[in-house]
């Protein structure tokens, strides 16, 4: 399972080439399931147990500048798409957890934060943050993204309206 985001976007470059081109797609596969533990340690999640919902994974550390940004921004669209059963499963990777701890506190950020097992997070590819993951409500990756945009959140908004069959952008939520 050797750089399984790098074959998912792979995967998930082929099906949006054949759609663009009218060839039949290529199926995206689910995303394989990995285990969260959060941060403080007081409870696991596994990624199938999300299925149903629209789900984005971000991983983010507290010494990554372009994170500060991103965080509030992602922690507002989550409150926003509540009610359509949208879930932000961010992920720290400071090596050691109580720097993430004191990164949420400074900044008043007040999200469920989750580890990865070093070897999960390894096999997943993630090498550079902030990386987000959104995920359909069947566990198929819908984007993959990689960098800091002011314009994820519209992104992430517009295409979790399209998976309940809505067009056009939800108010902003104050962003």
């Amino acid at each position: 399972m050797r750089r399984v985001l790098a074959l998912v976007c792979a995967v998930f470059a082929l099906a949006t080439v054949a759609a663009a081109t009218d060839e039949k797609p290529v199926e995206t596969p689910v995303f394989p399931n990995f285990a969260f533990t959060a941060i403080d340690g007081s409870k696991q999640i596994d990624l199938h147990s999300l299925h149903g919902r629209p789900v984005l994974m971000t991983f983010w550390a507290s010494w990554c500048g372009p994170c500060r940004m991103e965080l509030p921004e992602l922690e507002r669209l989550a409150e926003e798409l509540a009610d359509r059963g949208f879930t932000l499963v961010t992920v720290n990777t400071d090596q050691v957890p109580a720097q993430g701890m004191r990164f949420l506190q400074r900044y008043e950020i007040d999200i469920p934060v989750y580890r990865m097992d070093p070897r999960s997070l390894q096999t997943l590819g993630v090498r550079s943050l902030p990386t987000n993951v959104l995920l359909d409500r069947e566990g198929r990756p819908v984007g993959i993204y990689r960098g800091y945009s002011p314009e994820l959140p519209g992104e992430i908004r517009r295409l979790v309206l399209a998976m309940d069959g809505e067009e056009g952008e939800a108010p902003s939520g104050g962003q």
